[in-house]
């Protein structure tokens, strides 16, 4: 059997350290800082010794804050169409015009109807420790939820958060979140003198999972995947998968640290794992991790077509279920 790819954590320890602040970030705060060295800095305050081959993931709000991305909403002229259209979905017409200018409005997601079937309500009134208040927030500001595709996810509102920010401010995502990572990760090189790779993360909704799950939307010297589908597994057959999203993985464990409201913890540090440094290739950035352009829809029309033939097949098989087997003794 022929040796397989390395795996991407070691025999050893993995260690996640949090580095917390003490109270909220604004732009006011962090006025005179880049976000490199603020970064630097509160390694230091911290009193980490930061290793070569650290990962360094970061929120993106707090990321982008002190990059300029913290935006007064009166600052903000919105157009003819997003006043009309957050008429017609109760939304602030400058957020929606924020909304359009971070890209194209996928999907809209209608919350305030959605939260009302009753099984669904329930099972979100077991998970809130103020349940007025969320059916509040579902019917006056929450009530539609309008989706965009960037980053190589479908993000809530192009991303955008309206949460613990300061009356009147929202915060947007960089432009270009993988040469945020990038300017992090050189900061660091140039004045602690270490190599560590950085990723910046961000908050998505799980498909088909009520809940929120963070992931990487930009990184800086990690190969964000792994590349081993089709190698051998245990017993020397080719197989699928092998494609892993590492990026997002780490971005999954640090995000049970960073939390997203009152933790103060816009960054950690993961220790102990192997990752391959990022490649010097045509697709790269997020690229490397979506799929070529004008692809989704082709796969999507592809999938629908495959899935009306199995029920069509099944349909004329006039067989009620789908029969069974017997395990060998």
């Amino acid at each position: 059997m022929t040796e397989g790819p390395r795996p991407i954590a070691r025999d050893g320890e993995v260690r996640i350290l949090p580095l917390s602040v003490e109270g909220a970030i604004d732009s006011t705060g962090a006025s005179g800082q880049t976000v490199g060295s603020f970064f630097v800095q509160l390694i230091e305050e911290r009193g980490i010794e930061l290793h070569d081959r650290d990962v360094l993931v970061v929120s993106s709000k707090v990321a982008t804050i002190l990059d300029g991305g913290q935006i007064p909403l009166c600052d903000v002229v919105p157009s003819r169409k997003a006043r009309l259209l957050g008429r017609m979905f109760h939304k602030d017409p400058r957020k929606v015009q924020l909304v359009f200018e971070q890209g194209h409005i996928f999907l809209v997601i209608p919350l305030k109807r959605i939260v009302r079937i009753p099984s669904l309500r329930k099972m979100l009134a077991e998970r809130s420790p103020n349940p007025d208040a969320m059916w509040r927030g579902f019917e006056k500001t929450n009530n539609y939820a309008f989706v965009v595709r960037k980053h190589a996810a479908y993000l809530d509102e192009a991303g955008i958060d309206y949460t613990n920010s300061p009356d009147g401010y929202v915060t947007i995502l960089p432009k270009d979140p993988c040469d945020l990572a990038q300017r992090i990760r050189r900061q660091i090189r140039e004045s602690l003198d270490k190599d560590v790779a950085v990723i910046v993360t961000d908050t998505v909704t799980c498909v088909a999972r009520l809940g929120s799950q963070d992931i990487a939307i930009g990184y800086a010297g990690i190969d964000p995947i792994t590349r081993a589908t089709f190698s051998e597994d245990l017993f020397g057959i080719p197989r699928s998968g092998g494609i892993d999203l590492v990026i997002d993985s780490i971005a999954g464990m640090a995000g049970l640290l960073m939390g997203q409201t009152t933790e103060r913890t816009p960054a950690v540090l993961v220790r102990g794992l192997h990752y391959e440094p990022e490649r010097n290739e045509a697709m790269s950035g997020m690229a490397a991790v979506e799929y070529p352009p004008g692809s989704e829809l082709r796969i999507a029309l592809y999938t629908i077509l495959a899935t009306l033939r199995f029920h069509l097949v099944s349909l004329l098989s006039f067989q009620r279920g789908h029969g069974g087997s017997s395990p060998r003794r």
